[in-house]
């Protein structure tokens, strides 16, 4: 009888167990995301992340909303940096006259845009937009729309396939942009742009094409300004004779410039100082 009543109870045991409802897999999973998106923070090697990211199934569109709602330079630059380690990225020039495609330090481009990026910025651009790397940081920075120009049809063709989940938000023309019409550029609030041109004459023609048609409000970051001085000469605007990283800011029809300094090119000794406005000489 003993046993029988052991055996009784073990079965009920089991059964009871049984009929417990189990979680879904999808409840599962969004469990374990969200762990993990609170845990980021230690993941500190960006191919771990990588591979977390890809181990538990979660979408370049989940990476852009959490870093969006982050205020973590790092954080955002390890995110985006994970996405796009293993895209496609095309070195060749388009031109002898271009540079070629080069990555350079992320997390300074992200700690760079946080600090002059205004409330009211929400459209974005990148002159020389290669794979499409600062097209997707930029939505992790906050921008609704990221406008990409490049010359070269093989990196365009890239960067759309690099880019193919956000074709609303992100959008890739192919084209010179000294040739292309002024207009173009009214598009974004923000415009970036990494020195595409090797001849100094055609770069400070290039940075004066923008300042001429960028639109009141709207900020252009330009980080290897080896031009300055051919700059000057064009725009007869007392620009600082920094060759180094400069962005300007268009308000009310005057530009206004804040000198980005930083010679050891270590991006935490970045010294942002107040807008100065550009008179002419």
């Amino acid at each position: 009888m003993k046993k029988m009543n052991f055996l009784l109870i073990t079965l009920l045991i089991i059964f009871s167990f049984a009929c417990k409802e189990t979680p879904p897999i999808t409840q599962k999973t969004a469990n374990h995301k969200d762990t993990f998106f609170r845990q980021a923070r230690i993941f500190f090697n960006a191919d771990f992340l990588r591979k977390e990211i890809q181990k538990l199934g979660i979408n370049e569109r989940e990476i852009v909303e959490f870093c969006r709602v982050v205020d973590d330079a790092a954080l955002r630059s390890k995110f985006a940096a994970a996405v796009f380690s293993q895209k496609t990225y095309n070195k060749t020039p388009a031109k002898e006259e271009f540079w070629a495609a080069i990555r350079f330090n992320l997390p300074r481009f992200v700690e760079t845009i946080m600090l002059l990026k205004e409330p009211e910025q929400k459209t974005f651009m990148d002159i020389g937009s290669g794979n499409g790397e600062k097209l997707f940081t930029a939505l992790c920075l906050g921008f609704e729309k990221a406008y990409g120009l490049e010359y070269s049809p093989q990196s365009v063709a890239e960067s759309k396939e690099n880019l193919k989940n956000f074709s609303q938000e992100i959008e890739i023309t192919q084209g010179d942009a000294l040739q292309i019409e002024g207009s173009f550029f009214q598009k974004a609030d923000f415009l970036y742009m990494y020195s595409p041109i090797k001849d100094n004459q055609l770069a400070a023609k290039l940075f004066k094409r923008v300042l001429d048609n960028m639109k009141d409000g709207a900020i252009f970051l330009e980080v290897r300004c080896v031009y300055i001085d051919e700059v000057r000469k064009l725009t007869r605007l007392n620009f600082p004779p920094l060759k180094s990283w400069i962005a300007v800011k268009k308000q009310d029809g005057k530009f206004y410039y804040k000198n980005i300094i930083d010679q050891s090119y270590n991006y935490t000794n970045t010294d942002t100082k107040e807008w100065q406005e550009a008179k002419p000489f």
